[in-house]
């Protein structure tokens, strides 16, 4: 048996981003098999589909988190790729990220906020806030925080007035994605008929979109990118 030696000091870094990505595909494609295999679900059924459903939208959005912040935090560091000196970004590159994760520490913008600062900062294209992908990545977020932050509140379904129904961000993300299947017309649109496979395909495009094209923008390979055939929602 091996004796342990205290003095030595070991360090490990976790990429999570790559564990949020895995996490929010597989919980998609969970809400695909259910809705291919189940013609009427059982409560329990019903119950399951929409935990998959909420599980991926909140993986997705922290998958996009995790990504900006393990870019930033590798930059100070040596040995490491993506924004550390492994990744390719010059060094007075990689030392103005490891200054701007400083000064924001743990509050700061918001993350798409700062995705579009880390990009002025390096003298690279901005998003265009209107257009996709920044635009859809937008809903995607209000979706997530509706999801954390329940706004708890009559919900119209069938008899809504046109008013009622272009209301909000249930009138901004209609016609994104397919319908969830199990939930029947008559029902308000959040979370009954919004939340199922056609939601989480669209919601993990979006991040997935936004953050491709940000690190292009960048200029450094994403640590996702050995595992994209793995990553079908």
């Amino acid at each position: 048996m091996t004796a342990y030696d205290a003095s030595v000091r070991t360090e490990a870094w976790h990429w999570y981003s790559k564990d949020h990505a895995r996490a929010a595909t597989l919980f998609s494609r969970k809400c695909r098999e259910l809705e291919e295999i189940l013609e009427t679900p059982s409560p329990d059924e019903e119950a399951e589909h929409r935990s998959y459903a909420a599980a991926a939208i909140l993986t997705s959005v922290a998958f996009m988190e995790a990504s900006l912040n393990e870019l930033l935090a590798s930059a100070d560091h040596e040995n490491l790729g993506v924004g550390g000196a492994l990744g390719g970004l010059p060094q007075d590159e990689r030392q103005a990220l490891t200054a701007l994760k400083k000064a924001w520490g743990r509050s700061g913008p918001s993350t798409l906020d700062r995705l579009q600062l880390v990009l002025l900062l390096l003298r690279r294209d901005p998003f265009e806030r209107g257009a996709s992908p920044f635009q859809d990545a937008q809903l995607v977020v209000s979706l997530r925080n509706d999801l954390v932050h329940y706004p708890a509140e009559w919900r119209v379904g069938v008899g809504a007035t046109e008013e009622e129904a272009r209301k909000g961000l249930a009138a901004k993300l209609q016609g994104k994605f397919p319908e969830n299947p199990f939930i029947p017309k008559q029902n308000p649109y959040f979370p009954d008929r919004c939340l199922g496979h056609g939601c989480t395909a669209w919601v993990w495009r979006s991040v997935f979109e936004l953050m491709e094209k940000f690190f292009e923008r960048v200029g450094v390979t994403p640590i996702f990118d050995d595992v994209r055939s793995q990553l079908d929602p």
